[in-house]
């Protein structure tokens, strides 16, 4: 458990927080890039605690600035979006993408009010179908987080995204951490034998396993970017030979991948609007092949988060604490649902909301199964402290190469170590 002091070290991320502060030295996610069209609608943003307008000028590129305009703060939500910047229908001041004043119509002399006044704005990129943002200083601005997905072509990703009420930090621990899916995600993983990794059931994304062990024992690695741990489990067959192995990565501050069936990875990123909401960004990808929009659909469903079903039109659960999360109940009685949620990601983010907006760590007992959230946890309070004494934070002081960045998974017989089976992103 942690001490109350450290539980708000690690938690807190407003622009006067610590880990706020560090946060905002790492590209994160700030929209899809879908939501945004040129010369459309401005959509507001709340990121790391900031309230920000996004975007996308009359020549495709996107802006990130304060919500706020510079002149008298009316919102810039409900400027008009046109001729290359947002014009504040208050008194038609015109910001570019950049946050320079490109029109003041209000003043005669435009000129010295032009070049003094300027709105805050932020350096953002596309990739992936995201547009990422950057929110600490110029001149420590770092490499984009250019992950394997984003190299692939757009048809071969499925991109998700939820809003959670809860903190992020609740979040990222739910997808470093191995034992949970035997229980909570009984409904969609099946143990099965004669495998030699996980595999998709016929088309229903059901995932056959090829193990039951419910206690997995953990071994965790650092590396620059974070770490990586390996949940070894007994397989259904030949136990005595070999090793069922998921290996699974934290790359800071807030990414994780974990392994997926042959062919698919999958990438999920938890981004602090707050101190008590998250956004998660989930990527899943197919390394080799596009994937039809009947087969998007099914994870889309997969995941609990349709939009219009699951989700609202700004990818708030439908499902809250105010009606229970809708858990079936009843199913759980007929023996047809273990958790009475549908949906995997639902089912973590219901989890992790019903803990409350920030979770007390000082109350919990953990154990062995535990070990990656423990290590997490050391890493992120380790890099957020020297970070107050002037040190580069976790994952910034060499180059990573996150396109080589794979979570994988398999059989490794007992007498080797998964470390040796999978090299390439240890360095």
């Amino acid at each position: 458990m942690l001490t109350h002091e450290d539980n708000e070290l690690l938690c807190r991320i407003g622009t006067r927080a610590p880990m706020g502060q560090m946060i905002r030295r790492y590209w994160v996610p700030a929209a899809m890039s879908k939501e945004l069209e040129a010369d459309g609608a401005p959509k507001r943003v709340r990121l790391l605690g900031e309230n920000l307008v996004a975007f996308r000028d009359s020549n495709s590129q996107v802006g990130l600035l304060d919500e706020l305009c510079p002149h008298r703060g009316a919102s810039l939500v409900l400027a008009r979006n046109e001729e290359c910047g947002l014009r504040c229908i208050y008194h038609g001041m015109k910001l570019d993408v950049s946050g320079r004043v490109v029109d003041w119509p209000s003043e005669p002399d435009q000129r010295p009010f032009k070049e003094r006044v300027r709105a805050v704005s932020y350096p953002v990129r596309e990739s992936g179908g995201i547009v990422w943002a950057y929110m600490g200083p110029r001149d420590s601005q770092p490499a984009p987080m250019d992950f394997e997905f984003t190299q692939l072509p757009p048809s071969h990703n499925v991109l998700v995204k939820a809003r959670i009420a809860c903190n992020w930090v609740q979040c990222l621990e739910g997808v470093i951490d191995s034992a949970h899916t035997n229980y909570l995600h009984a409904d969609t993983f099946e143990p099965a034998g004669g495998l030699s990794n996980s595999v998709y059931k016929a088309d229903s994304l059901k995932v056959k396993r090829p193990s039951s062990d419910g206690h997995p024992r953990l071994e965790v690695q650092d590396t620059p970017y974070g770490f990586r741990y390996a949940a070894l489990r007994k397989p259904i067959l030949d136990a005595d030979k070999n090793a069922y192995v998921r290996v699974t990565l934290f790359v800071a501050p807030f990414y994780a991948l974990f392994p997926s069936p042959a062919g698919w990875g999958s990438l999920q990123a938890f981004v602090p609007i707050d101190d008590e909401n998250t956004m998660l960004y989930f990527a899943r990808y197919n390394f080799e092949r596009s994937v039809d929009a009947e087969e998007r659909q099914r994870h889309e469903a997969w995941s609990g988060f349709r939009k219009g079903v699951d989700l609202d039109d700004e990818y708030r659960m439908m499902r809250n604490r105010d009606n229970n999360w809708l858990q079936d109940r009843e199913g759980m009685k007929r023996g047809t649902s273990f958790s009475g949620i549908q949906g995997v990601q639902a089912e973590d983010a219901i989890v992790q909301e019903s803990m409350g907006p920030l979770y007390d760590r000082s109350r919990e007992h953990l154990g062995t199964s535990d070990l990656a959230i423990v290590r997490m946890r050391r890493l992120m309070l380790d890099s957020v402290k020297r970070f107050e004494k002037g040190e580069t934070p976790l994952g910034l002081a060499q180059r990573v190469d996150y396109v080589k960045l794979r979570a994988e998974e398999g059989m490794v017989p007992l007498n080797k170590s998964w470390r040796d089976e999978w090299v390439s992103d240890a360095a």
